[in-house]
Order: structure tokens, then C-alpha cells, then sequence
């Protein structure tokens, strides 16, 4: 979970719909290049791992929505 102050700081990133698309559009490649890969993954520890990487990318993905998020609360409880 986000605090204002970091959600503040990644503003320009996420507020950016050039760079955020371009960020968006690599970080699902990247998920799905790790769920075809957890898909023929052999060993317990490496489908661990798989899956924990695609939960970070899906994280990732929805940084956006947490920022704004975080902005919204804060000012909330103000």
C-alpha cells in the first residue's frame, strides 16, 4: 500500500500516459512470458517463485490505480 508521499512521487510516471503505457504494455509481456513459463515449470520452489513473480508484475501493473488510491485517502482524512 501506497503513502501520499510516495504516491506523489511516482506521479509523474504514472500521470505520464506515454511512459505509463509504454511501462504498462512491457510489464504485461513480461507477466506473460512468466505464466507460460510457470505453465511447463517442473520443481515446487521454481513454480513458487513463477507465481511470485507474476503476482509482483500484476502489483506492478495496477501501481496507478494505488497511487491515485493512496492520493484519495489522504486527502480523505484531511
Amino acid at each position: 500500500m501506497l503513502d501520499k508521499e510516495m504516491a506523489n512521487r511516482l506521479g509523474p510516471l504514472v500521470n505520464n500516459p506515454e511512459l505509463w503505457e509504454a511501462l504498462k504494455e512491457h510489464l504485461h509481456n513480461l507477466w506473460m512470458l512468466e505464466l507460460q513459463a510457470l505453465a511447463v515449470e517442473q520443481s515446487e520452489l521454481g513454480l513458487y517463485r513463477r507465481q511470485g513473480k507474476a503476482s509482483s508484475l500484476v502489483n506492478l501493473m495496477k501501481l496507478k490505480e494505488q497511487a491515485v488510491e493512496a492520493r484519495q485517502r489522504k486527502e480523505e482524512q484531511q
